[in-house]
């Protein structure tokens, strides 16, 4: 893959909810990952005023499980209050980031796939050698544009 064909691990204009929750958005979005060449639903967490510097905090649904643990996710919690840049009090913004976590997870596991439309991007003529020929399409899935 090149540059130019790369696509950002998260995409933020692309999210199936967000939700303003205080100091905190929280996006319900996908994660692409480029070796699979797949993407699956996640939360994004990141700052709600501020816009560049910013630390996205991710929690995937493939580890979703993980968070039912309250060492885990008090752990995290903490690792994301510090990545957000909630450097008052962040114990505070630990419990708040954890309930906002545990809160979110079974809209996470209700989110559907990433929306993606279908495009021919080959057209191919397939001669079988004994007199049978056809036209196959080769299709590819392309994200829908969302903002």
């Amino acid at each position: 893959m090149t540059i130019e064909t790369a696509r950002p691990a998260i995409d933020l204009t692309r999210y199936h909810f967000v939700r303003e929750l205080g100091d905190v958005r929280l996006y319900g979005t996908w994660l692409y990952d480029a070796e699979l060449d797949d993407d699956e639903p996640c939360l994004v967490l990141v700052p709600a005023h501020r816009t560049y510097g910013v630390v996205p905090c991710c929690v995937a649904l493939s580890a979703a499980f993980r968070y039912d643990d309250p060492a885990h996710l008090a752990a995290v919690s903490l690792e994301f209050a510090r990545a957000l840049g909630f450097d008052g009090n962040v114990m505070t913004a630990a419990h708040k980031i954890g309930s906002i976590i545990h809160d979110h997870l079974l809209d996470l596991i209700k989110m559907p796939e990433n929306p993606t439309e279908a495009i021919v991007g080959a057209t191919a003529n397939v001669d079988f050698g004994d007199g049978r020929k056809r036209t196959v399409e080769i299709m590819d899935h392309v994200p829908v544009d969302q903002a």
